[in-house]
């Protein structure tokens, strides 16, 4: 908004009486220098907002590669793409980012672990939209070696944002009884 339209709406909202609001009034002058500094705090919030992602900042470009340990080398554009690729291997959601995490826990390398993701066609015929944030770590329990189901199950739901629900599963044509899983519907997985 303008710093006039900032003025306009500060004095309706006056109490009703005998105000004097010419325009070269004091009170329309204080009103007109207070619309000014609300328009400048609305355009530098514009600014923070570009500024807080990391793909379009520029005047908090060294601030983010501060935080993040980064040298600053380079152009800003390929700048800001080290400091996005960062934040995307940071936010360890990718089912590689499972596989490596999972892989020990289940005995088996990280290639071998499977991550088995709902997409929007499941959604739509399970008719329940929150089946796009579930996703399945599936450990064969023919396969040899060691595992800890538990801790697996522990570090998914560390690893996971809240928005979405993991379960380490063995089977994938298992049947169960939660409400929230929808899983007595149709077989998990593939």
């Amino acid at each position: 908004m303008s710093a006039e339209s900032n003025a306009r709406t500060m004095k309706q909202l006056l109490p009703p009486g005998w105000w004097n609001l010419s325009p070269d009034s004091v009170l329309s002058k204080v009103f007109l220098a207070a619309g000014d500094e609300c328009e400048r705090v609305e355009d530098r919030s514009l600014v923070l907002i570009e500024e807080a992602d990391p793909r379009t900042t520029s005047e908090l470009l060294e601030d983010w590669e501060r935080v993040l340990e980064l040298e600053a080398e380079g152009t800003e554009a390929e700048r800001r793409a080290r400091i996005e690729a960062l934040m995307v291997r940071r936010q360890r959601v990718r089912p590689v980012d499972f596989q490596q995490a999972l892989g020990p826990l289940l005995g088996q390398a990280a290639e071998d672990v499977v991550v088995i993701e709902r997409g929007r066609a499941f959604a739509i015929l399970v008719e329940d939209d929150r089946e796009i944030y579930r996703f399945f770590i599936y450990r064969d329990p023919d396969e040899p070696g060691d595992y800890d189901l538990e801790g697996a199950q522990a570090m998914v739901d560390r690893m996971a944002h809240s928005h979405m629900k993991g379960h380490v599963i063995e089977s994938i044509d298992f049947l169960c009884d939660d409400e929230f899983s929808l899983c007595d519907r149709d077989l998990l997985g593939v």
